[in-house]
């Protein structure tokens, strides 16, 4: 809990949280851009929402979550202030309170993203109720596939000096995540860093005959939840060793 609450006292220097919000805010006022406008497409509002946000997740997650893990390990590295900390407290205690906060501020982008939709839709004027399962299974979804690319993020920032190689990742990342939704369903599943469409818990189809777009309600993905989740396990373990390898 020490070493815990130490690592908050760095987010005031650090102003981790107008980050945190200022990722939601992104993704929340770029999914508004295309959010209905007339009657009908207000009566499939949230339905539209819920499309949009996995896509826009997509895009701008890869980098938010570089940005957050890269800061958290940042003070470390420019500090050079590891064998420091190394003799205050044991190396598992500083990867447990780092991954902890991370996991916070994932947390606090997911759930802000969820607050946000009834607040946008109330403003829109959407008439379609709103499906709790839903929006918890986008909750769920978008923390998973989080929670991986933020230890994907962590572990380039401990072995790597230079913070700016995990940017360039989450970059570089978000285009072929964006570029793999368009691909067939299989190459998706390629692409981790695009789980956030393949998870998502609406779908469209699109009639190029009558140029009609249907919005439908599509099976939850368990197993490729499943695979998040166990692809961040292993980036877990692999953050937690290098830290362990860490020289100083």
């Amino acid at each position: 809990m020490r070493a815990f609450l130490a690592e908050v006292q760095k987010t005031r220097r650090r102003h981790d949280l107008p980050v945190a919000v200022g990722i939601t805010l992104i993704v929340v006022l770029w999914a508004s851009a295309s959010a209905p406008s007339t009657a009908d497409e207000r009566a499939a509002g949230y339905s539209a929402l819920l499309y949009a946000l996995p896509i826009m997740n997509a895009v701008v997650m890869p980098v938010g979550m570089a940005a957050l893990a890269s800061r958290i390990w940042d003070a470390e590295t420019k500090g050079q202030t590891c064998k420091l900390l190394f003799t205050l407290q044991s190396r598992g205690s500083l990867f447990g309170a780092k991954a902890a906060l991370g996991m916070l501020e994932n947390l606090l982008v997911c759930g802000l993203e969820i607050l946000a939709m009834p607040v946008l839709g109330y403003f829109r004027g959407f008439t379609e109720a709103l499906d709790a399962r839903l929006c918890l299974w986008l909750l769920l979804c978008t923390f998973c596939v989080n929670g991986m690319l933020y230890f994907l993020s962590f572990l380039l920032s401990i072995r790597l000096a230079n913070q700016v190689a995990a940017l360039a990742v989450g970059f570089c990342g978000a285009l072929l995540g964006l570029f793999a939704a368009f691909m067939p369903v299989w190459v998706s599943y390629l692409v981790p860093f695009g789980y956030y469409i393949p998870l998502s818990p609406v779908g469209m189809d699109w009639d190029a005959d009558t140029r009609i777009a249907r919005v439908f309600v599509r099976p939850l993905c368990w197993p490729l939840l499943g695979v998040t989740v166990l692809l961040a396990v292993i980036l877990v373990r692999m953050c937690r060793r290098a830290i362990e390898q860490e020289e100083v």
